[in-house]
């Protein structure tokens, strides 16, 4: 499912930069030359206003009206720049990268630590937001929750993490199959709240301290009464953790 995830990202992505860079403003193109005056070479920038070069007007590059085109040139060189580097998927395919993710991961994080982790089942959440057979705190986290899901990964819903003599309980632990490893949510959704805010930090600060590091074991998302939940946004964010585990892996 991830990889599926990440190759239709890659494909939307392509999509998106061939169709920049095949958008030429106006018909109008902008290029860079050097033209002999009084026996010196003198760039200068050439404009042409339709397909046929003969059709162009010339002004020296250090001269006002060349500022006028200089963001033209600029936009052509940066796709010129993003052509050259879009890579097919055939060129990936008859690589020789072989990865062998799952032997890498860390036992901590591993599928046996992840079947060990306990839910804390706290009975006094309120019912009316249920999914999946769990009692969420906020529609927000029934919505993380789906999320996961729709990524084809494992997911417990308040576990309990031992940090010195002290019991912490994290929102989400979320096992991926495809690097066999797991990861930590905390979604802190009273951010507008003064005191809910020094515990946030906190906790944070905790979790740093026993070696958690952020982007990569944890990820924070964060939440108040006035923002607006966008489900993409909180998807690309969980697939940003997978990114930096196989890149960390494949680097080791």
């Amino acid at each position: 499912m991830i990889a599926a995830e990440f190759y239709n990202l890659a494909l939307l992505t392509r999509k998106m930069n061939l169709s920049y860079i095949h958008t030429a403003p106006d018909g109008t193109s902008v290029k860079l030359g050097t033209k002999c005056i009084k026996g010196k070479n003198i760039q200068v920038v050439r404009v042409y206003s339709d397909r046929f070069e003969s059709h162009r007007k010339e002004y020296r590059l250090n001269s006002h009206k060349a500022e006028e085109w200089k963001h033209l040139l600029n936009e052509q060189q940066k796709r010129a720049s993003i052509e050259s580097n879009l890579k097919f998927r055939s060129e990936l395919d008859n690589s020789n990268l072989k990865l062998d993710i799952a032997d890498k991961s860390e036992q901590r994080f591993s599928k046996e630590a992840f079947d060990n982790l306990v839910e804390r089942n706290d009975p006094e959440i309120k019912k009316g937001h249920v999914y999946d057979g769990h009692n969420f705190r906020s529609k927000s986290e029934v919505m993380i929750a789906q999320i996961i899901t729709s990524l084809g990964m494992e997911y417990k819903y308040e576990v309990e993490i031992s940090i010195g003599t002290k019991k912490y309980y994290a929102d989400f632990a979320v096992y991926c199959h495809e690097t066999g490893r797991f990861f930590f949510i905390e979604h802190f959704g009273l951010m507008g709240d003064e005191e809910y805010r020094a515990h946030t930090f906190q906790k944070i600060t905790i979790y740093s301290k026993s070696g958690l590091t952020e982007g990569l074991d944890i990820l924070y998302t964060f939440e108040n009464a006035n923002s607006s939940f966008y489900a993409d946004v909180y998807k690309g964010k969980i697939l940003s953790v997978i990114i930096a585990q196989v890149q960390t892996m494949a680097n080791r």
